[in-house]
């Protein structure tokens, strides 16, 4: 992992600041010397690492050995990145949702909430639907991107338990406040990736047998999947 002292326009690097450091916590703020590590994408911040490590050498060996320990998650974190922001967007778009139908209730007309809701659509989507009908139109292909995006980030995974997280690492913060465990969010979504394609599971397999033309030996070899699963999913 590229360390570097300034944001710049591309790649994936860690900003590296060796100094005193400040953290916040429930009962107050304290400081001590230490290393804070920002993990960039361009000038995305994906997460923040701040470790208490006497000695500027220290800090600095410390702080390039964390970075080599968080780059196998990188792929993962730029997609959960993304997720996070069609998250955001999915909100506003389902509170402009929401009150460009109350005011189609209220006032039998189009209103601000409706032609809001017109930055957020494709071209198709315009083309075809306005008002609330927009909205939930919008919001279905922006749950749809979301699920897309955990499912990539599930791919590039590496095994937690060969490469942890720091229990330090954390979210970026917002207006001024601490962010979450990037563990904890990571391993909430990366379950989620999970349990969304667990419940392909079935389908898939009767459509590999049913209408590709595979063999339930085949099934069998490549997924592990017991022959008595796959006999209950395919009838004779």
């Amino acid at each position: 992992m590229d360390i570097a002292t300034a944001p710049r326009d591309k790649g994936a690097y860690i900003i590296r600041t060796v100094g005193t450091q400040k953290w916040t916590e429930d009962t107050g703020t304290w400081q001590a010397h230490g290393v804070r590590l920002d993990l960039m994408d361009g000038y995305k911040r994906l997460a923040i690492c701040k470790l208490e490590v006497p000695g500027t050498q220290n800090a600095e060996e410390r702080g390039a050995l964390e970075a080599t320990r968080i780059e196998p998650w990188v792929r993962t974190l730029r997609h959960l990145a993304a997720v996070r922001d069609l998250r955001a967007t999915l909100a506003d778009v389902e509170d402009m949702t929401w009150r460009a139908a109350d005011d189609a209730a209220t006032f039998g007309g189009p209103s601000d909430a409706a032609d809001e809701l017109l930055a957020y659509a494709t071209q198709d989507e315009a083309d075809t639907t306005q008002g609330a009908p927009l909205g939930r139109v919008i919001a279905d292909r922006l749950r749809r991107q979301i699920g897309e995006g955990l499912r990539r980030a599930l791919a590039f995974a590496p095994d937690p338990a060969g490469d942890p997280i720091h229990p330090a690492w954390e979210l970026p913060g917002l207006a001024g406040m601490p962010g979450g465990s990037l563990a904890q969010v990571v391993a909430r979504d990366l379950l989620a990736a999970w349990a969304d394609v667990r419940n392909l599971r079935d389908p898939l397999i009767t459509w590999a047998v049913q209408s590709a033309g595979l063999t339930r030996t085949e099934v069998q070899q490549t997924t592990s999947v017991s022959r008595s699963t796959i006999n209950r999913l395919l009838p004779a």
